[in-house]
C-alpha cells in the first residue's frame, strides 16, 4: 500500500519538480504531508516513517547526494502514543475528541464512571488536608476537576495537585482558552485530560472514559539528510533544516495535520534544495529533515551528538519552523548574535520589499537551530509572523493555510544566501 502510494506521490511531484520556486509545489509538499495516510507525522500508523521515506524520495529526486549509504539518520528514544480507544462521557454527553478535549501527551490509559471532585482558586485544600483525605481513600474512583481561570496567586498549590500526589484516578484541567497538544517521551501512573470549561458545567456528576496508551520505550525515528557539492569551496557548507515530524493521533481518528508546523518549513527546504540543484552555491549545501522535534529537539540534538558534516566547516545555517504565512514579515532567533548577517538580510529585504518586516529577536531554545548554535554553529532560526491562529491543534490544515508570503520569503532566503 505505502509503495502505490509513494509512487502516486513521486509521479505527481515530478511534474512540479521544474516549478519548484513556485507555490504549486509547496501546496503539494504541504498537502502530501499532511493527508490522513501521513497520520499527522507521529508514532501511531507509522505516520513519521512514511513522512520521512517520502521525503528522501524527492531528495533522490532532485539528485541530492547522501552523506552515507542512504539519506536516513536513525536515532531512538521514548514516546509516549494514544493509537487505541478514546472516548469520554460528560453524564450521558459524548464529547468529541480533538475539539472538547485533549488527551494530556503523557497520561496513562484509564476505563470506568467516575465521580468528580472540583477544585478552584477558592477552595484549594492545604498539602495537609489532602493528605488526610487521600488516607481515607476519598479520592479513590475520582477523577479531581481543576479549574485554574484566574488561579495566579495559587498556582504552586494547583501545580501540586496536578501530580496527583493524592493518588486519584485521572486529573482533569479546565482551560478558558484553546486546547493545544504535545508529545511526551515519559508516561504518567494516571489519566490526565485538558478539556474546555464550557464543555463540563458545574452540575455534572461523573464523566466515563475509555482511553488507551502505549508507552514504546524504543520509538525509531529517522532525520533525511543529502548534500549538493560546492562548486569553488566544497568542504564549507551552508546548511537548511526544517523538522518534518508534528503530532501524530490521538485516537483512532483524530489526527494533527501539521500544516503550518511544519509541512510548511520542509516545503521552503525543498524549494531550495530545488533551486540550488539546477544553480549550485559556492559552498556545498546540506538539507536536513528532522524527526523529533516536538517530542524536544531530538532529531537535531541526535544529529549534533554525530554530526555527519563537521561542525566548525558550517558558514551558516538556517532553520525553518513555520513559515505558512508572512503577512506580518518574519522574526529571526539569534539575530542579536549575528549582527552583521541580519543587517545584511534586512538591507536585502529593504531593497526588494520583499516581506512587510525582518524583526529582530535574541537566542531561544524554540527549535532545532538550538543544538546547533550551542555548539558554536552561526544560524538563525526564522518563523512567520501574522494570518494565523491554529497551532498544535486539529485546526492547523493545508486548506486553511494561506502562504501569503511564501515565494517573497523565498526569495528572501535565496538572495541571503548567494551574498555568501
Amino acid at each position: 500500500m505505502f509503495s502505490k502510494l509513494l509512487f502516486s506521490f513521486c509521479g505527481l511531484s515530478l511534474i512540479y519538480s521544474a516549478k519548484a520556486q513556485n507555490i504549486s509545489y509547496a501546496r503539494f509538499v504541504i498537502d502530501t504531508l499532511c493527508s490522513p495516510y501521513m497520520a499527522g507525522r507521529g508514532g501511531p500508523d507509522e505516520g513519521e516513517k512514511k513522512a520521512a521515506h517520502y521525503i528522501a524520495s524527492e531528495f533522490k529526486k532532485l539528485e541530492l547526494n547522501p552523506l552515507g549509504d542512504n539519506y536516513l539518520q536513525p536515532f531512538i528514544y521514548p514516546l509516549n502514543i494514544f493509537n487505541g480507544k478514546i472516548s469520554m462521557y460528560a453524564d450521558d454527553k459524548l464529547l468529541e475528541p480533538g475539539v472538547d478535549f485533549l488527551i494530556n501527551p503523557s497520561s496513562a490509559s484509564i476505563k470506568g464512571t467516575f465521580d468528580l471532585v472540583w477544585y478552584n482558586k477558592n477552595n484549594v485544600p492545604n498539602k495537609k488536608t489532602l493528605y488526610k483525605l487521600a488516607k481515607k481513600n476519598f479520592f479513590t474512583n475520582k477523577l479531581i476537576v481543576l479549574d485554574l481561570f484566574k488561579a495566579e496567586e495559587n498556582k504552586k498549590d494547583f501545580d501540586f495537585l496536578l501530580e496527583n500526589p493524592m493518588g486519584a484516578s485521572g486529573i482533569i484541567l479546565l482551560k478558558q482558552n484553546k486546547l493545544t497538544w504535545g508529545k511526551s517521551t515519559s508516561c504518567k501512573t494516571f489519566a490526565s485530560i485538558d478539556m474546555k470549561a464550557e464543555v463540563l458545567p458545574l452540575h455534572t456528576k461523573k464523566i466515563t472514559l475509555d482511553i488507551e496508551n502505549t508507552f514504546l520505550e524504543k520509538f525509531e525515528s529517522r532525520n533525511i539528510v543529502g548534500y549538493l557539492k560546492g562548486a569553488e569551496v566544497p568542504d564549507s557548507f551552508l546548511v537548511f533544516t526544517a523538522h518534518y515530524d508534528h503530532l501524530g493521533k490521538m485516537g483512532h481518528s483524530v489526527y494533527f495535520p501539521g500544516a503550518n508546523d511544519n509541512a510548511s518549513g520542509v516545503a521552503m527546504l525543498l524549494n531550495l534544495a530545488e533551486y540550488f540543484s539546477k544553480t549550485p552555491h559556492r559552498y556545498s549545501t546540506v538539507f536536513i529533515a528532522f524527526g523529533g522535534e516536538e517530542a524536544g529537539l531530538l532529531g537535531s540534538a541526535a544529529f549534533v551528538q554525530q554530526p555527519l558534516i563537521p561542525l566548525n566547516k558550517i558558514k551558516f545555517l538556517i532553520n525553518f519552523d513555520i513559515t505558512g504565512t508572512g503577512d506580518e514579515g518574519v522574526t529571526v532567533v539569534n539575530a542579536t548574535l549575528h549582527e552583521k548577517e541580519f543587517l545584511k538580510m534586512q538591507e536585502i529585504n529593504s531593497l526588494n520589499k520583499y516581506l512587510k518586516q525582518v524583526k529582530k529577536r535574541g537566542p531561544a531554545a524554540n527549535s532545532d537551530h538550538y543544538f546547533f548554535a550551542k555548539n558554536g554553529v552561526p544560524c538563525f532560526y526564522i518563523y512567520t509572523m501574522g494570518g494565523l491562529s491554529a497551532y498544535h491543534d486539529i485546526y492547523d490544515r493545508p486548506e486553511t493555510l494561506p502562504l501569503t508570503k511564501f515565494e517573497d520569503y523565498f526569495r528572501l532566503i535565496r538572495d541571503f544566501c548567494l551574498s555568501f
